[in-house]
């Protein structure tokens, strides 16, 4: 999950246009309108002249109250300190690179971002210098959208593109004073609403010191109020260098390192044990989180406060709410951790899904302190001090690129399709982009219907064969991966291609190295191996009630032939009951078996006992 603080491009945004002006003839030219917001605001040249800033004031996010500190410099260096409730995050860029001090001290430089990233930040470059200003842009398209109402008030909508990337900036321009009502900002598959009000002059310039930031796929809502503003200030170049790292949060027991743990590969997810209070319980490793998570079940058991209420995109673009705890100290086998900020969300329904009870989630706030061994062959996981682990080995090495406290790497689908995809190893699948699949015509393969499930809840996905995947040098053929499927947002382009899951990984052995931000990849000894699949069409969870219940049946799938329901609880499999076996992860096993095999359920649906004749046979 991730929390966003506010960005560079917002402070940037922050300058904005007078409140004095008088009513004005309808105009047709984008760039006049432009004109009269520069003018308004001080004039293009001085709006060109302010090369620093700084500004602070209070922020209101998720129901918590704090401060905000901004510090500016042209071009493209930045510093803010934000400290909202449990939360204190810095982040800045020096000019070349970007770098996060995080809610747990821990400090990320991002020295390989993807193209994507370095694209992006040219644009936001361009941007401050209001290069889009400049009629005939080799650049920057203005275009006027019309008219629209911002409470009440009717705006000139003006909308600037340009030919770097897909990014858009849409400027709502009152139509008598020329302030800037709102900006719509869409970036990557991200998109926020920017509100202005109570401009004040600071130094000749007209600045909105009332913001509120309201992102789209969350809801999530931001709001700033300044309280100092101050143009052109001496700023020294260490405010923008990347702070010190914070005192270490966790102490192997013996020497530099915990190795060969072993961990329960089921339903390609990853549990380790984790003790917390002298509780141990199995939690996720998850690559994929960008923080520490905890269930709301375990957080009440162990009688934590939680902070706030905030929201985030879990898998399949779901919204996942999220409070904040102080986590106690905890341990893994051979390391000690002290408390952390966390995350809590409500699992109960994935923990269903997953038939797995898990508490936890072990994600950036965890990996990025080592450098991380998952041998997935031999289900061990290894952990090493970064400033003393040596790689002796013979794998491939790649670049991680590291955003968002998550990470991506290179990968290509069938021999052409090339990008950079999320590095997930807490998905089970390997996931294409819904919006990409569309365009490059993966949505008319042949397939099959599933449900997918994540921490905002569930959603449709389509399940298809590809030839093959390259990754870190190798090919791995035949993979099957899925992506969204059916009422597919495609207004936004997605920097990346889609996730890269344990369906790829398993065939592997990889190190994790946050610190030097690089993938080390070794064949692991089931490489390319033919792993079973699902025969059946038919996806088991846990009910509210723990019985196992048919949760998703394919359309036209063995199980849909056989007569199965969403809802049905199983009873018994060819005679044996449900409840003698090991639950839904048995079930899922027999479905799992050779083409050809065929069970006789007995289930009750609605109180009423049916039985039903499954013949396995396989699904594309």
């Amino acid at each position: 999950m991730r929390f966003r603080c506010i960005s560079p491009v917002s402070v940037v945004f922050l300058i904005a246009a007078s409140v004095a002006a008088a009513p004005v003839q309808k105009i047709s030219d984008p760039h006049e309108i432009l004109n009269r917001y520069f003018q308004a605001a001080g004039g293009l040249g001085r709006l060109l002249a302010e090369q620093t800033s700084y500004s602070e004031g209070a922020v209101s996010l998720g129901g918590m109250e704090g401060t905000l500190k901004v510090w500016m410099r042209k071009p493209g260096q930045s510093r803010a300190e934000i400290a909202v409730g449990p939360l204190t995050v810095t982040q800045g860029d020096d000019g070349e690179h970007a770098w996060v001090l995080d809610q747990n001290r821990k400090l990320q430089v991002i020295t390989h971002p993807d193209d994507a990233t370095v694209r992006r930040r040219q644009v936001r470059r361009m941007i401050d210098q209001y290069a889009f200003a400049k009629p005939g842009s080799d650049v920057f398209t203005v275009t006027l959208q019309g008219i629209d109402q911002v409470e009440g008030r009717d705006c000139y909508v003006i909308r600037i593109t340009n030919g770097i990337n897909v990014d858009s900036y849409t400027y709502y321009i009152n139509a008598q004073t020329f302030v800037r009502e709102k900006a719509v900002f869409v970036e990557d598959i991200e998109s926020r609403d920017a509100f202005y009000g109570d401009y004040r002059d600071a130094a000749g310039l007209m600045v909105p010191f009332w913001t509120k930031e309201v992102q789209h796929q969350s809801g999530q809502t931001q709001e700033t109020k300044i309280t100092q503003y101050v143009s052109n200030p001496e700023l020294a170049d260490t405010l923008f260098a990347p702070p010190a790292q914070g005192a270490k949060d966790y102490q192997f027991i013996t020497a530099d390192r915990s190795e060969d743990i072993p961990f329960k590969f089921i339903g390609n997810h990853l549990y380790i044990p984790v003790i917390v209070n002298g509780k141990e319980r199995l939690w996720v490793l998850d690559t994929g989180a960008g923080m520490t998570v905890l269930s709301t079940a375990f957080a009440k058991e162990l009688g934590l406060e939680l902070t706030g209420e905030l929201k985030g995109q879990g898998a399949g673009g779901r919204v996942a709410t999220a409070a904040l705890t102080s986590l106690p100290p905890f341990s893994v086998k051979g390391i000690q951790f002290q408390g952390q900020t966390a995350a809590v969300i409500d699992m109960a329904a994935l923990i269903r899904k997953l038939g797995v009870e898990v508490v936890g989630i072990l994600g950036f706030d965890f990996l990025s302190r080592f450098v991380t061994k998952i041998d997935f062959a031999n289900e061990l996981v290894s952990f090493y001090e970064p400033g003393t682990f040596r790689y002796a080995g013979n794998g491939h090495v790649v670049d991680m690129h590291i955003a968002n406290s998550l990470f991506g790497v290179e990968a290509t689908l069938d021999g052409t399709h090339s990008g950079n995809w999320l590095f997930d190893v807490g998905a089970g699948t390997t996931h294409l982009d819904g919006c990409y699949a569309l365009r490059e015509g993966y949505a008319e393969k042949d397939g099959i219907l599933r449900m997918g499930h994540g921490a905002g809840g569930e959603y449709q996905l389509k399940e298809i064969k590809c030839d093959s995947i390259q990754f870190a040098g190798f090919t791995v053929h035949d993979p099957e991966i899925d992506f969204a499927y059916g009422g597919t947002d495609t207004t936004f382009t997605a920097d990346q291609m889609g996730v890269l899951g344990n369906s790829l990984f398993r065939n592997f052995v990889l190190y994790c190295d946050y610190a030097s931000e690089r993938l080390i990849v070794e064949q692991g000894s089931q490489f390319d191996h033919r792993w079973p699949v699902d025969n059946s069409g038919l996806q088991v969870a846990w009910s509210d009630d723990g019985k196992v219940q048919a949760s998703y049946v394919s359309p036209d799938s063995p199980a849909d032939e056989a007569g199965f329901a969403k809802g049905d609880l199983l009873r018994s499999v060819n005679g044996i009951g449900v409840d003698l076996l090991d639950g839904v992860i048995a079930v899922r096993e027999l479905l799992k078996s050779v083409p050809g095999t065929t069970y006789e359920f007995v289930v009750d649906r609605t109180g009423e006992s049916k039985k039903l004749k499954l013949t396995l046979a396989r699904l594309f």
